[in-house]
């Protein structure tokens, strides 16, 4: 029983693996970096234009810009992270009690496994003490079940 609950963790680990996409997470929304750096582009213009121009107040709004549209790109990334790393906290605890179910669906497995190979062990056991007459004695009876079940349903046809 052994080597077969390795070999189902190792099958079961294999069709995880195989069916397992490269951003479990999900979709990715568009990510706003080009538009941010189109913004800071525009804005560093802006405050260059008004530097050269002796325009202090467009020199200033220029780099007020440029200021709040980097801040605003960082705290997004900031959110993001936190969000991606309580997904991931709740992807590990899923985990964990999935290996937990799988270690004891495995136990259960090498149980039944064990069980039938008893039964299996039984039933040849006392079908040597008896010289096969247990097995004739089953087959028999598994006949007459065959042709009772038979009759049971060749009256149910003719009842409808």
């Amino acid at each position: 029983p052994d080597s077969r609950v390795d070999t189902v963790g190792r099958l079961s680990r294999s069709h995880a693996s195989a069916g397992a996409t490269p951003d479990p997470i999900g979709p990715r929304r568009p990510v706003p970096f080009p538009v941010a750096e189109l913004l800071i582009g525009l804005a560093l213009g802006a405050a260059v234009y008004g530097v050269a121009a002796s325009d202090e107040i467009l020199a200033l709004l220029g780099l007020a810009t440029t200021a709040l549209t980097a801040m605003s790109v960082v705290l997004g990334t900031r959110a993001s992270m936190r969000r991606l790393a309580r997904r991931c906290e709740v992807l590990g605890r899923a985990r964990h009690q999935l290996e937990v179910e799988n270690a004891e669906l495995e136990r259960r497995n090498a149980d039944l496994e064990e069980q039938r190979a008893a039964i299996v062990n039984g039933f040849d056991w006392v079908d040597e003490q008896t010289a096969g007459r247990l097995r004739s004695l089953l087959d028999a009876a598994g006949l007459e079940l065959a042709d009772l079940a038979d009759m049971v349903l060749d009256n149910l046809d003719e009842d409808t």
